[in-house]
């Protein structure tokens, strides 16, 4: 069984103290070492660099946000949790790559499921073949906020109170609009298919025609015909020719 490194960053003591308890009878986690700060934090990465950060937003001075870009721009950078009292800094943790967001108070349960889980990046997998960083979408389970990597999410359908997410891992009501995901998702494949409907390319397994001349995308994982306007058709059919 191979184990976890794992470095807690927290300005406060109590806090360390907790997550430690709560990691204390996981044979395959091993918590190398703790942090109360920035100064302290880039102490423990240039002696050894572990497999995983679980990371305070809230801290003085730095904040975790800012310690989360510096991490991933090493050259080998960890996975990195962020722990949170407040869901709206999820979009900020994303954009520095999170692995996992989690809403405090984290039970045992959702701290160790979170590293389970988890994957430690490398520069490569952080970014689409363009270079860029590889957009991702948080959604909330429960209590756990989690980051969704762009080539999971098969399509977005606005409705009437906001807009369903269909993911490799099933569906989740996101705050965003269709325009706002749009514009953030269309660099990595995703185009628009209907105005109630923004799909990923990759998913894509045909364009059907019904008998009364209306167009279908048939998509990997979304269980249900994704309808095609005439507006958008010919755009799509050109982007989907091989």
């Amino acid at each position: 069984m191979k184990t976890l490194e794992v470095l807690i960053v927290d300005d406060e003591r109590l806090a360390r103290a907790r997550l430690r308890r709560l990691l204390a009878n996981q044979a395959d986690i091993r918590i190398t070492g703790e942090a109360d700060g920035a100064e302290s934090l880039r102490e423990h990465i240039r002696k050894h660099v572990p497999h995983v950060v679980i990371l305070d937003i809230e801290m003085q001075g730095e904040d975790g946000i800012s310690l989360g870009h510096w991490l991933a721009e090493l050259a080998n950078p960890p996975a990195v949790i962020f722990l949170t009292a407040h869901r709206e800094f999820a979009l900020d943790a994303f954009s520095a790559r999170a692995a996992g967001y989690l809403l405090k108070p984290v039970s045992a349960a959702q701290l160790i499921d979170a590293l389970h889980t988890v994957q430690r990046p490398t520069r490569a997998t952080q970014t689409t073949n363009q270079g860029a960083p590889l957009p991702m979408l948080s959604v909330l389970a429960g209590r756990r906020s989690r980051l969704v990597p762009a080539d999971e999410i098969l399509a977005f359908r606005a409705e009437d109170k906001g807009v369903t997410a269909f993911t490799r891992q099933g569906r989740f009501f996101v705050d965003d609009s269709l325009k706002e995901l749009e514009a953030r998702f269309e660099p990595a494949g995703f185009l628009r298919a209907h105005r109630a409907w923004l799909i990923s390319r990759a998913a894509v397994r045909s364009i059907e025609r019904d008998a009364v001349g209306h167009h279908w995308l048939e998509m990997d994982e979304v269980g249900e015909p994704v309808p095609v306007s005439r507006r958008q058709l010919s755009r799509l059919q050109a982007s989907l020719r091989p």
